[in-house]
């Protein structure tokens, strides 16, 4: 400005800032809305006390990140001063061991589970050798869906109409993908039995069950990956502690409910393989 401007000409009041009681979130989405490098603070008799800059929003992201993430992998929050490399074997343990605790009794729930179908392990043991398959594909898309769904929660603006949009997403997902990786294991278990030397409606047969509940497992998965943490955030808990642990235990109980029930449906009650 030229220096016999007047001072009121040059003075812009519609300026962007936000009070000292503003949450931070809502702060963040003003810097990156106004593309500004800082935005002034003021009090509640908006007087200035402060300025918040780009530099203190990606300090706050840094700290949330790391909060989420620990949360994921089952971690309990520290106390956000030490660094993970520093801290002593007690810090660490007190931070999983609650978590720990926690999904070892649900481990025992599942395998109490697994061992109500001893029956039908015993008169067809092959199945044995397929279950770790069914497990691991429900617990990876599982926490795929618990990915997704924690990014799109993380905006509290998120709509109902537009959870619900999610879940039917992620289950068209879960079920496509499924349909494909189902069909896939058919073929190739049940080639893979018949060089075992089985014959071949015996191995087709176990395969095709295996297909169908990877199916519906990777259905289901997918669902629970996504409905956990919206019913954690509609309850009012943070949806982060739908862990990944929790959910890859939850999903090994679906999975295993639905390899042996349909096993036992199809295997022997149907086509009486045993």
């Amino acid at each position: 400005a030229r220096e016999y401007t007047p001072l009121e000409s040059i003075i812009v009041n519609s300026y962007p800032f936000v009070h000292d009681h503003d949450d931070l979130e809502e702060c963040m989405d003003w810097i990156r809305d106004y593309e500004e490098d800082s935005l002034p603070v003021l009090n509640s008799e908006d007087h200035l006390v402060g300025v918040i800059t780009v530099q203190d929003i990606v300090d706050y992201m840094e700290a949330e990140s790391k909060e989420v993430y620990n949360k994921l992998a089952g971690i309990a929050e520290g106390d956000g001063d030490s660094e993970d490399m520093k801290e002593t074997l007690l810090t660490s343990m007190k931070k999983r061991l609650p978590w720990l605790v926690a999904l070892l009794f649900l481990g025992m729930f599942v395998s109490s589970v697994v061992g109500m179908f001893e029956g039908i392990v015993a008169k067809i043991a092959i199945l044995i050798c397929f279950q770790s398959l069914i497990l691991d594909m429900a617990g990876n898309v599982g926490t795929q869906s618990l990915a997704v769904a924690i990014r799109v929660l993380m905006d509290k603006q998120t709509s109902g109409k537009q959870k619900l949009t999610l879940i039917l997403k992620e289950s068209r997902v879960g079920l496509t993908n499924g349909f494909i990786l189902g069909i896939s294991s058919f073929l190739v278990i049940g080639g893979y039995l018949i060089l075992k030397g089985n014959g071949l409606s015996f191995a087709f047969a176990v395969s095709g069950c295996l297909g169908a509940a990877m199916i519906l497992a990777m259905l289901i998965s997918s669902l629970s990956g996504t409905v956990i943490p919206i019913f954690f955030q509609k309850i009012g808990v943070d949806p982060a502690v739908a862990s990944g642990p929790l959910i890859t235990t939850v999903n090994d109980l679906v999975a295993v409910i639905t390899y042996y029930g349909l096993a036992w449906v199809i295997l022997i009650n149907l086509l009486h393989l045993a």
